[in-house]
C-alpha cells in the first residue's frame, strides 16, 4: 500500500448474466491500487450467479450479500453508502469491464479538485465520440481534464462524506410505477445544483478515458438476452440510440 492512500469501497450489484459478471468482476478484483475493496449485492439470480459467487475466495471481497428478491439499486446503494468505512465510495456494474488503473487515476482527481461529486469513465466507445468536437467540452482544473456533465451513469466513484451529506438519491417513479432501476441521474442532477462537479475525467491530452461496455452489440462478449433486456430493441436501434446518445451527451449537451 502506497503512503497516505485512502481507502475506497466499490459497490458490485449483480442480477443474473453470469456471463458478463465471469468478466467484469475479476478484473474489478485486480486492480492496481492497494487500499480498496469491493462489496458484492445480488439481486436474487436465479442463473447461477449465486453459486459461481459463493465459490471465489478472494481478499478484496469484503463481503457478499445475496437477497432474496430484485431490490433494484437505491436500497442497495444506500445501505452500501451507510455502512462502509472508507473515505470514498463507487459503484461498478456487472455489464462494465474496469481498467486495472481506474481507482488509481479517479481518486488522484478528488485529490486535486475538492469539490468533486460524482466521477468516472465514459461508457461510450471510442468511435462513437467526436474527439474534435470534444475538444472544446474538455476543462483543465488543477491540471485535471474533466468534461463536466450534469450526470455520468451509475459507474462512479465519489466521497462518502457527499453521499451522506446530502442523500437524495431515491427511487424515480413514471406515472404511478416504481422505477426500482432509475433514480441516480436525478441525484446526480442534484449536486450539480448544490454547485459540486459531476464528469468523465480525461487523460494528458484531453481523451476520455473509457470503460469497456459489454452490454453493447458490437462488443464481442455481449449477450442478447431478452429475459433480461428490457429495452425492446433490435441490434440496430441499440447501437444508433448509443451513438446518439453520445452526441447528445458528450458534444451538444
Amino acid at each position: 500500500m502506497e503512503k497516505n492512500e485512502p481507502l475506497v469501497n466499490i459497490l458490485f450489484i449483480t442480477f443474473n448474466r453470469l456471463c458478463y459478471t465471469k468478466i467484469s468482476l475479476p478484473k474489478l478484483l485486480s486492480c492496481s491500487y492497494k487500499n480498496y475493496n469491493v462489496t458484492i449485492v445480488d439481486n436474487g439470480s436465479t442463473d447461477g450467479t449465486v453459486q459461481y459467487l459463493k465459490s471465489l475466495k478472494d481478499s478484496k471481497i469484503e463481503n457478499i450479500i445475496f437477497n432474496k428478491k430484485n431490490e433494484g439499486l437505491v436500497k442497495p446503494t444506500k445501505k452500501f453508502w451507510n455502512t462502509s468505512n472508507a473515505k470514498y465510495v463507487g459503484k461498478i456494474d456487472n455489464d462494465i469491464v474496469v481498467p486495472s488503473n481506474f481507482i488509481n487515476i479517479l481518486i488522484r482527481a478528488h485529490n486535486k479538485i475538492n469539490n468533486l461529486g460524482v466521477i468516472g469513465f465514459c461508457h461510450f466507445r471510442e468511435e462513437d465520440i467526436n474527439k474534435k468536437a470534444l475538444k472544446n467540452k474538455i476543462t483543465s482544473i488543477n491540471n485535471i481534464n474533466i468534461r463536466v456533465q450534469p450526470w455520468i451513469g451509475g459507474n462512479y466513484i465519489m466521497k462518502r462524506e457527499v453521499a451522506l451529506k446530502y442523500p437524495y438519491y431515491r427511487q424515480s417513479w413514471k406515472g404511478f410505477k416504481k422505477r426500482i432501476l432509475y433514480g441516480f441521474n436525478n441525484y446526480q442532477q442534484k449536486l450539480t445544483d448544490l454547485n459540486l462537479i459531476n464528469g468523465y475525467i480525461a487523460d494528458s491530452k484531453g481523451d476520455l478515458f473509457l470503460w469497456d461496455h459489454i452490454d453493447d452489440p458490437r462488443n464481442q462478449n455481449y449477450l442478447k438476452d431478452s429475459n433480461y433486456n428490457q429495452r425492446n430493441m433490435t441490434d440496430e436501434e441499440i447501437i444508433a440510440w448509443l451513438k446518439n446518445d453520445a452526441s447528445e451527451l458528450l458534444i451538444k449537451y
